[in-house]
């Protein structure tokens, strides 16, 4: 095929990359700044500054288990996913945007330039993306491109497939990823929503801990203990 795009990677990237499959409310936006507003109100004589910085919940931005702000962004020159922390992540994510559309053989002299980079993924990944499910996608992501490399020379058929294999382990990476964000989304947003119903009342104790109890959950999602 002479004309190979990278297609699955582009789905993942332009479908996945900015929205967030937890939150079923209608206008998100709208919500976020309701509850920001809540709690700027409420942070001048009851919260401290640290606690203020935990109540952020956004689609983009989320409070990791760490208690530090992380992000799920765009690199504004190719529009590109990035994600805080995640160096060569965001490297191959910049790499593979600029690949989109590209033909078999440029396909075919670029993606031996990045093979640094694709063995970094896991060596370098942040705490709070530490899950089992996004090890094994960066495996089968490494797999793949281990066996392009080694087999670039051959057929172009088998060369061709070879691409393919890589651009579909790199959107189950990028889709894994997605999905981990989203369930910081998720509880974050509880967590205020949690802190929000105590605190309308002036029961601002009790609004406190409902947040820490909901938050807690934060350090069930990066598992991977490898």
């Amino acid at each position: 095929m002479k004309n190979l795009k990278i297609t699955v990677a582009a789905i993942a990237i332009s479908g996945l990359a900015f929205t967030s499959c937890m939150d079923d409310k209608k206008s998100k936006d709208a919500d976020n700044m309701e509850m920001n507003t809540e709690l700027n109100t409420e942070t001048n004589t009851n919260i401290t500054l640290s606690e203020k910085g935990e109540m952020m919940a956004s689609n983009n931005k989320v409070v990791s288990k760490d208690g530090i702000t992380v992000e799920r962004s765009m690199n504004n020159d190719v529009k590109a996913m990035q994600i805080s922390g995640w160096n060569s992540f965001n490297d191959l994510s910049i790499e593979m945007k600029k690949l989109e559309g590209a033909d078999f053989a440029k396909m075919k002299t670029t993606l031996p330039n990045i093979s640094s980079t694709i063995a970094a993924l896991n060596t370098n990944r942040p705490d709070w993306m530490m899950t089992e499910e996004i090890r094994e996608d960066v495996e089968d992501l490494q797999k793949e491109y281990n066996e392009f490399v080694e087999e670039r020379n051959g057929k172009e058929k088998e060369v061709n497939e070879n691409i393919e294999e890589v651009n579909e382990a790199y959107a189950d990476l990028v889709e894994e990823i997605n999905e981990t964000f989203d369930m910081y989304v998720k509880i974050n947003r509880n967590a205020i929503e949690e802190y929000n119903e105590e605190a309308k009342d002036g029961e601002m104790e009790d609004a406190k801990e409902e947040y820490n109890e909901e938050i807690k959950k934060l350090n069930k999602i990066a598992d991977d203990k490898q």
